[in-house]
């Protein structure tokens, strides 16, 4: 899936944090602030809730839903 600029349209995705190419971690978008460029992640498995802003150089992308398929 292609990367996502307009986090806005996260809230509520599940999604993949990249760095560098590599897959940081996956989660759900709890939350969007309204300047679009900071968000929620919610906790996967034992990780706690993470803040997460555009300026620290992630790419977020949406993960497909395997129901859809």
């Amino acid at each position: 899936m292609a990367r996502q600029t307009d986090w806005t349209k996260l809230a509520g995705k599940r999604v993949e944090l990249r760095k560098g190419g590599q897959v940081v971690r996956t989660g759900f978008v709890k939350d969007v602030l309204d300047s679009a460029d900071v968000l929620w992640l919610e906790p996967e498995r034992f990780r706690q809730r993470t803040l997460i802003d555009k300026s620290m150089g992630f790419t977020i992308r949406p993960m497909q839903d395997p129901s859809l398929n």
